[in-house]
């Protein structure tokens, strides 16, 4: 296991139809294109460009650095990102019941109350997305061979986390480890 205390990688997710993504390719191949995108990262193509142009997980055209994480060794403590999803779920639910409220009373009709929950929800979505680049993870909250591969690299090197139904759920993750 890596001394390390974090890291900071930068992922591409080539996934398949079974997965829990549901990519619209088959196992065999998500295997080959990851194989190819594997190459292509190693032969130190452009990585961010590689991520918009290849991983399965949603990025926002706007996102100057997508894919990357920041890890948190085991025994590491910091920020849970899970809290700070569990936070903003209890804020829209607390702003859900405020325009069931003002429904109720007819200070709002339906129609603007769901306006104005879905403004809300979106804002909620955009600070969600700014904090998934800042906060560090930690390494137990990810698939294990996440980790693995991510805590194993120099700086700089890239490496894959392979397809495995319980270590790498999601398919194949090329990992490029940041800092």
């Amino acid at each position: 296991m890596s001394n390390l205390d974090r890291i900071r990688i930068q992922h591409i997710l080539v996934s398949f139809d079974t997965t829990p993504v549901q990519a619209k390719r088959s196992k065999e191949t998500a295997q080959i294109l990851a194989t190819e995108v594997l190459g292509r990262a190693k032969n130190e193509d452009d990585f961010t460009a590689l991520v918009r142009e290849f991983s399965d997980d949603p990025i926002r055209e706007d996102e100057p650095a997508p894919g990357v994480y920041n890890l948190l060794n085991n025994g590491i403590d910091g920020e849970n990102f899970q809290e700070f999803v569990d936070s903003l779920n209890a804020e829209a639910e607390a702003k859900h019941k405020d325009l069931d409220s003002q429904i109720k009373e007819g200070e709002l009709s339906e129609d603007e109350a769901n306006k104005t929950m879905q403004e809300f929800v979106d804002g909620l979505r955009d600070r969600g997305d700014a904090k998934q680049a800042t906060i560090e993870h930690p390494r137990a909250a990810m698939v294990p061979a996440f980790g693995d591969v991510g805590f194993s690299l120099e700086i700089n090197e890239v490496g894959v986390a392979e397809y495995h139904e319980d270590n790498s759920p999601f398919g194949w993750h090329i990992i490029k480890r940041l800092a």
